[in-house]
């Protein structure tokens, strides 16, 4: 997110929306099941490799959405004005951060950078080299680890910048995803891959559709527009007439509904019409006419 948006409400969404966005990117990458969970502020990933076996990765979401840099903050100093601080008190900032991960059973560490709503990259390495990394950036990039108030860890930057080059202290430790599910806590570090090559554009399209679905959810309150039923599990995003998938997919342009008032849409046995839910004649009869002309609603705020 941006240094701008951080600590307002449209940060907790940001947030909530890259959690739901973190099992499509495991997920493509082999992985079978993903479990997000909070620690306090600390974000967690429990991901599961087929033998059964979970390693977890603490969460850092990067504060920028400029898709050609992005760091990750480790928190802000209290009291003391940052600028008067030594470096030696940055990097044991950053590495108690990091024993507090450790403590919480984290064996790596995930960064992710969000640009357009969806994972645009990322980069997954040990734990302790998240120290590591911080140490040499410090050393050699001083002004950009310390980012003037909080402690920061560029680990992407392709701009045409003299100090661009602190990244690949961060590069140099990054382990790939596949790696990690093919040898778990064994894998070792290999030469970084290109944004383009980690998010496929099938993960990409997965994402996009989550996002949107997100976008739709939060602005229904995650209840069915015509049956007030609220289990998310089984609600998705549908697109309002007139509107393209591909182009459309902000939260106005969709609608909260039942799996099953979904499907009726697709097959055609149902549309909606002046901002009620009607079926046609294949669906009037049985358990679903109760919802014919159903005025779609919007949960109470």
């Amino acid at each position: 997110m941006s240094k701008q948006r951080a600590r307002n409400p449209q940060s907790y969404l940001d947030e909530e929306h890259t959690l739901s966005l973190i099992p499509i990117l495991f997920e493509g990458k082999g992985y079978v099941k993903i479990v997000n969970r909070k620690h306090g502020q600390m974000k967690f990933v429990d991901a599961y490799r087929p033998d059964g076996t979970v390693i977890t990765f603490w969460l850092k979401q990067g504060w920028t959405d400029a898709i050609n840099f992005c760091g990750v903050q480790f928190g802000m100093f209290g009291g003391a004005d940052p600028a008067l601080l030594q470096d030696s008190q940055f990097i044991d900032y950053v590495a108690k951060r990091v024993t507090s991960a450790k403590d919480k059973g984290a064996s790596h560490a995930l960064f992710v950078h969000r640009g357009n709503g969806i994972i645009v990259n990322y980069v997954a390495m040990k734990i302790d080299d998240v120290s590591a990394s911080y140490t040499e950036q410090i050393a050699g990039w001083p002004k950009r680890a310390r980012s003037t108030k909080t402690p920061t860890l560029y680990f992407e930057d392709t701009r045409n910048m003299p100090d661009a080059m602190c990244v690949s202290v961060v590069q140099s430790r990054e382990i790939s995803l596949e790696l990690i599910l093919e040898f778990g806590l064994t894998a070792t570090a290999t030469p970084p891959q290109s944004a383009s090559k980690k998010v496929t554009a099938e993960i990409e399209y997965r994402m996009r559709q989550q996002l949107f679905r997100s976008k739709v959810g939060d602005r229904y309150g995650w209840k069915c527009a015509v049956t007030g039923f609220a289990t998310r599990e089984v609600l998705d995003a549908a697109h309002l007439p007139g509107k393209d998938w591909r182009w459309n997919n902000e939260a106005e342009d969709g609608v909260l509904l039942r799996t099953d008032l979904h499907r009726l849409l697709d097959r055609n046995l149902a549309e909606i019409r002046n901002g009620q839910f009607w079926l046609k004649n294949g669906a009037l009869s049985g358990p679903y006419a109760q919802f014919h002309k159903t005025s779609l609603q919007l949960a109470e705020k």
